[in-house]
């Protein structure tokens, strides 16, 4: 029996066990009646415990076959885990009662027949909750704010939920949805839960067609919203509260999917954004309302100095450059870059590469590691990749690029890095 469908405040209840299997993930178990809600229609299961003789056992999965719940069980403390995959997996009941003595062995985990207690994690479950009911109401606010807002999809396996739904929408609709939600959950309507034949499902406006046939579970949420659904939820849409649109994207298919947290998930998602906000406000001297613009100024300022210091190092490297040039000898520059110049690296490059008629053969120290850059300037036709592989193979660095731009690295300290210049610009000459 499925007390979750009947009551989903019901948090303790007891049962007896009528079936047992073990795989490699462990002991699953099989009562005669459960409020445990099994992993479906994109909520998570319950946890919790199963006690039975005088051991507590947590119930770490939930699954569902046909009518029929299976419990996993965990290590009860101070034993072994009762079992070591998907119920069903090897063993027998009756194998699966037989190793099952609790009073002798608590790592073999209650045995068929045994009466046991189950106690729901609440705490999880009412998370649970609030996200379900509050998804049933995003969902039913949708469409009101447009028929085109029909739900495809939802998931709600972590604090941020989404539903997947179609039509075309933007921050206005986005903050209509949002005020609708939130008005119809503050109306307090009753949630209630019912069960109809399926032949009687053309008598009830359903959000949208049901997918299960026989006995089908409905939920309504007063006159607000109606359909059906094996979910555990609220006794009052109120209890939602409050429910926070955070974003929505494009997915495949064409789909928006939206992102949205309710209840307790939403309060603790404020208390994080307020107290980063107010942190931000006190330390850029601003009100929160401030902080935004605050930030933006930063960026552009930060972005000119970004400039201003990429012109500054370009002024400086191409002045290092033609010094540099002025030690050429027949057209090949070599030079080993200090600490100070090793900054203007990456635009000492550029300034090179631009010299005519010149190959430079350059090197500096950037933390651990020598880099080395070989480059051609225009008019020169020369692969400078050789030279590179002759400079790195024997520090067993590594590198590649263009036959006019090749750029590699390598541990070496000052003097090896020399010598690999040496190595290269000898290799050049000698190929001219």
């Amino acid at each position: 029996m499925r007390l979750d469908r009947h009551d989903s405040y019901l948090t303790t209840f007891q049962a007896t066990v009528v079936e047992a299997r073990r795989s490699e993930r462990g002991l699953w178990l099989r009562l005669d009646r459960s409020a445990f809600y099994p992993t479906a229609g994109g909520q998570p299961h319950d946890t919790g415990t199963l006690e039975a003789a005088g051991h507590a056992y947590p119930v770490v999965d939930v699954e569902v076959e046909g009518d029929s719940v299976w419990h996993l069980l965990g290590a009860a403390p101070g034993a072994g885990a009762p079992g070591a995959g998907a119920p069903g997996a090897e063993a027998s009941s009756a194998a699966a009662s037989s190793a099952a003595d609790p009073g002798a062995d608590p790592s073999a985990g209650p045995a068929v027949g045994a009466a046991v207690t189950g106690r729901i994690d609440w705490a999880r479950r009412y998370r649970h909750m609030q996200r379900h009911t509050g998804q049933h109401l995003l969902s039913q606010a949708l469409v009101r704010v447009s028929p085109d807002y029909g739900t495809r999809s939802v998931s709600m396996r972590g604090p941020d939920c989404t539903i997947d739904f179609g039509g075309e929408v933007d921050d206005a609709a986005l903050a209509a949805v949002e005020r609708e939600v939130n008005a119809a959950a503050r109306r307090a309507h009753v949630v209630t839960t019912f069960e109809v034949e399926e032949e009687r499902l053309p008598e009830y406006r359903l959000r949208r067609p049901a997918q299960v046939g026989g006995l089908v579970r409905l939920v309504a949420i007063g006159d607000y919203d109606l359909v059906a659904c094996g979910g555990t939820h609220l006794k009052s849409s109120a209890e939602a509260l409050p429910i926070k649109v955070l974003g929505v994207e494009k997915v495949k298919g064409g789909l928006n999917r939206l992102t949205f947290r309710a209840g307790e998930e939403a309060l603790a998602d404020y208390a994080l954004k307020h107290e980063a906000t107010t942190r931000l406000g006190v330390a850029l001297s601003v009100p929160v309302a401030e902080v935004v613009e605050r930030v933006e100024r930063l960026r552009e300022e930060l972005a000119e100095q970004g400039r201003e210091l990429a012109a500054a190092r370009a002024a400086q490297a191409a002045a290092l450059a033609e010094r540099l040039a002025a030690g050429a000898e027949q057209g090949y520059l070599s030079a080993y870059l200090g600490e100070a110049e090793a900054a203007l690296f990456d635009a000492l490059v550029d300034a090179l590469q631009r010299r005519p008629g010149t190959v430079s053969l350059v090197a500096a120290h950037d933390g651990e590691k020598a880099r080395f850059a070989f480059l051609t300037g225009p008019g020169v036709e020369l692969d400078v990749r050789p030279a590179l592989r002759a400079a790195l193979e024997p520090l067993g660095g590594r590198g590649g690029g263009r036959p006019d731009r090749a750029q590699g690295a390598a541990a070496a300290d000052r003097e090896a890095a020399e010598a690999a210049l040496a190595r290269a610009l000898a290799l050049l000459r000698a190929g001219a």
